[in-house]
């Protein structure tokens, strides 16, 4: 028997199971952070509900993190144990599930974009879509994707606030800044709480260089962030941008310890290892030291985060900031190790993931370590060749900035002014403005 709720055709006889299935699927596309209290209680009140195991299964494999893969098998042998009974919808998300759990990217992107050809409104599909791509570097297929969807959308439509934050953050990335903070904003005045909407429109300030604005748009909306999950954790890093530009250290100090990671916050307590801690704080304490300012002893606390990242291949991007933090904390055979587990990970996974860490980060991470042992033509050597090949890493061009950073205060040191105009011109392509007044690049350029 079918409940079809909201547009999601679940298989279940019960229509509490259904809603509460319902119910995780709406925490997780708002930023939640109860979305598996609801499917276990969906479970619990229908064992047979494969859905929300299927649900399940594909929001712990955006968790990135390999301490998961016991709980994702338990939720594919379920779905296999029902195959038969599971209608359209729940067959294309059962096999985006199965192939990320074999890290089969591209087979799950075709699933997503499959349903979201049927159901156009799917926001979980497309949440899910917008992931795979932004962790792929694949922005203007981000962009695309959701340019497609636009056509469906009001915004007098339930949930259209968080299409819309999906709009702003893809169009961002692709370079469409104007697009990307007018429906950002619009996104956050259909719900004030939308973070990640919040967050697209950061990423305008910062490409822009309006760290004024920034920290003003940021500090007005935290306070609907309550409930929301550890993207608040990368919000807050973007405040600290902004107060790093206006050279407020103590400010940024402050909210490291307070907001970015605080291990007595619920969402540290939750999630002591997720993936978005990893990259915040070693990017942000790496941004700080190029910008001239003394960490401490910052690093250190930092290592049981890089160390639960040793061998888990999950997320290219992640581990090349465990790597830094690593380096950085003087665990330089540990760090060595790492490069020696990612190159045994490429010799078993031969689809997208696995050439990634072959072809981008381990050369990055190369470089990370002749940069912290202050070997100059070692990191140019290591970082020029795959430069603009970092975007397979995933992330932002806000967080892949900092590689670009590292390039530029070599060449600096090597004074070859040449080499530090050819980066100048590049980095500005990236859509990055007011180079010449950014502190991290004041005296460089």
């Amino acid at each position: 028997m079918k409940q079809v709720i909201d547009g999601y055709e679940i298989t279940t006889a019960s229509t509490e199971a259904a809603e509460q299935t319902k119910r995780g699927i709406e925490s997780f596309i708002e930023w939640r952070m109860d979305p598996f209290d609801w499917l276990d209680r969906a479970l619990e009140t229908d064992p047979d509900c494969v859905f929300a195991s299927l649900v399940k299964g594909l929001l712990l494999v955006t968790a990135r993190s390999k301490n998961f893969a016991p709980i994702i098998s338990e939720c594919i042998e379920h779905g296999e144990s029902r195959e038969q009974e599971l209608g359209m919808q729940e067959t294309l998300y059962f096999k985006a599930l199965k192939a990320m759990s074999g890290f089969k990217v591209l087979e799950a992107l075709e699933a997503y974009e499959a349903l979201l050809r049927i159901h156009p409104r799917d926001l979980m599909a497309t949440r899910m879509l917008q992931a795979e791509l932004f962790w792929m570097g694949e922005s203007r297929w981000m962009q695309r994707a959701m340019k497609n969807l636009e056509q469906a959308w009001k915004p007098e439509m339930p949930g259209s606030s968080y299409f819309y934050g999906d709009y702003a953050f893809a169009h961002e990335e692709a370079g469409f800044h104007e697009t990307a903070e007018r429906f950002g904003k619009m996104a956050v005045e259909l719900d004030p709480s939308n973070v990640w909407a919040a967050h697209a429109v950061a990423h305008v300030l910062e490409m822009q260089n309006r760290a004024d604005e920034g920290v003003d748009w940021l500090s007005g909306l935290s306070g609907g962030w309550d409930e929301k999950n550890q993207i608040v954790h990368h919000a807050w890093w973007h405040r600290c941008l902004f107060h790093l530009e206006r050279g407020e250290s103590d400010e940024v100090f402050e909210l490291f310890s307070q907001e970015v990671r605080n291990p007595e916050s619920p969402r540290v307590k939750q999630a002591p290892e997720a993936y978005v801690d990893v990259q915040n704080t070693a990017s942000l304490l790496m941004r700080m030291e190029l910008a001239g300012f003394e960490v401490g002893e910052r690093w250190s606390g930092l290592v049981p985060l890089a160390e639960s990242r040793l061998e888990d291949h999950t997320s290219p991007f992640t581990s090349i900031h465990a790597l830094i933090i690593l380096a950085k904390s003087g665990m330089l055979e540990k760090a060595r190790t790492m490069i020696g587990n990612m190159l045994t990970f490429t010799d078993l996974d031969q689809g997208p993931i696995g050439n990634t860490y072959r072809q981008v980060v381990v050369p990055a991470a190369e470089a990370v370590l002749a940069f912290v042992e202050d070997q100059p033509k070692q990191v140019l050597e290591r970082l020029m060749p795959i430069r603009f090949l970092l975007y397979r890493m995933g992330g932002s061009h806000a967080q892949r900035d900092l590689f670009w950073q590292m390039m530029t205060r070599t060449a600096l040191q090597l004074e070859d002014r040449t080499l530090l105009g050819q980066l100048h011109s590049e980095i500005r392509d990236f859509g990055f403005s007011m180079m010449e007044h950014r502190r991290a690049y004041a005296g460089v350029f």
